[in-house]
């Protein structure tokens, strides 16, 4: 099936389907030229292959000298066979009779000529004023296979009629087996469509003004449901994240009666809620964003941290990189594994009141992986110290979680580096 439209150059028609079937009625030779010249002249600018069958009171000299006056190029066409130029005799009455399959066959295998050959479409015409009255029904039933045959094609088919030939009853044939006629009224070209066409066309807008309704109250409805959706979804995440909250603080309640090793663990398990929470707290904040902002909660979870830690006045914390927004999936695992790299930092690379810095980093390496650093100018890692903490553990266990990689390495300035790469999703 052939899809969008061919420019026709004929100014009072514009561009019309692919498959479309229509004709000319004339005067003279000129009106007859003055229709179909533009006409080849928009083909021809528009990589089609082209078919001239003239008449005999305006030839294929004629159309060639018409047509070379506003396509200068007219000549390497004729020669590259791009535009054939013919006596009707050649084409509707070789053999010396008129046969319509035959006719219909060759306008055919030209188009399947044109798409082989790289063209863009096929346009062709075609003149009747050979016709005698006695072939008038036969050449009729032409036009109806034509219509039928060309519909699905990438071809468009100007008939040309001249008007002095055809009584009323001819000219209301003509009209009903073509898409629509070109005809000059009061020295204008206008187009003239049959009743068929018209009551079609009526049926078509309203049909498009029925779908248009239907679309626009189906598009309504759906507003409606997301809107209904985002508020759920912001309730949820602010359930979540209050029952978090709730969570942390009987944590940090239970922790006052325990053992010094017991609140460590206890202030760990809160540092890992906080986090999640945070997450939470930008999904409440905000669902229409294409995920979670891994920048700010970083900044957020860091702060929180420093201020756990008691830290503030000594360690220094500066969160940069890319503006990065994650899926729930992967953003509470990434915040959870930033969470224990800060703590791996703050808790060890500053011991005995030593101040220092933290760097947080996030950067895009593809559109689908990302990476996170954690780095800090601390004592770094001590020879032959243990790099199976339990938050480390913790933190590998989430990094396969998301199908990523983990890495912990010295700093060649000093202090220790976590590497976190990971997909987007």
């Amino acid at each position: 099936m052939a899809t969008g439209e061919a420019v026709t150059g004929i100014a009072a028609v514009g561009s019309v389907p692919w498959g479309a079937h229509f004709c000319q009625l004339y005067d003279t030779p000129n009106d007859m030229a003055d229709v179909l010249v533009p006409y080849f002249r928009a083909g021809l600018e528009n990589n089609e292959l082209c078919h001239w069958v003239t008449s005999d009171q305006f030839g294929p000299e004629d159309a060639k000298s018409a047509l070379r006056a506003v396509y200068p190029d007219l000549e390497k066409a004729l020669a590259s066979g791009q535009i054939t130029i013919m006596d009707r005799r050649d084409w509707y009455q070789r053999g010396g009779r008129f046969k319509a399959e035959e006719v219909v066959g060759g306008w055919l295998a030209h188009e399947e000529e044109a798409r082989s050959a790289g063209y863009s479409g096929y346009r062709l015409t075609g003149d009747t004023l050979w016709l005698e009255q006695h072939q008038w029904q036969e050449f009729n039933e032409y036009e109806k296979l034509v219509s039928e045959a060309f519909g699905t094609r990438r071809i468009i088919a100007l008939c040309t009629y001249c008007m002095a030939r055809c009584g009323a009853s001819e000219v209301l044939d003509i009209v009903n087996v073509h898409s629509f006629a070109v005809a000059r009224r009061r020295g204008e070209w206008q187009v003239i469509e049959s009743p068929a066409t018209k009551i079609a066309k009526a049926e078509l807008a309203e049909l498009n003004a029925t779908l248009s309704r239907k679309v626009e109250m189906a598009t309504s409805e759906l507003r409606g449901l997301v809107s209904h959706k985002d508020a759920l979804l912001r309730e949820v995440h602010h359930r979540v994240k209050n029952n978090l909250q709730i969570v942390a603080h009987l944590l940090s309640m239970r922790s006052r009666d325990a053992s010094e090793e017991a609140r460590r663990a206890l202030a760990e398990t809160v540092h890992r809620v906080h986090a999640i929470s945070a997450v939470h707290e930008a999904l409440y904040e905000n669902t229409e964003a294409a995920g979670v902002p891994l920048l700010d909660r970083l900044q957020v979870i860091s702060r929180r941290m420093v201020e756990s830690y008691e830290a503030q006045d000594r360690v220094s914390v500066a969160v940069s990189g890319d503006e990065l927004h994650l899926p729930l999936s992967t953003s509470i695992p990434a915040a959870l594994i930033a969470t224990e790299l800060i703590s791996n930092a703050l808790k060890h690379a500053f011991p005995e009141g030593r101040s220092g810095r933290v760097d947080i980093a996030v950067s895009t390496l593809s559109d689908a992986t990302f990476q996170l650093e954690v780095s800090d100018d601390g004592i770094g890692w001590k020879t032959g110290e243990s790099r199976r903490a339990s938050g480390l553990t913790i933190a590998r266990a989430l990094v396969k979680q998301i199908d990523g990689r983990l890495d912990i390495e010295a700093r060649d300035s000093g202090g220790t580096r976590g590497i976190l790469t990971a997909p987007v999703q």
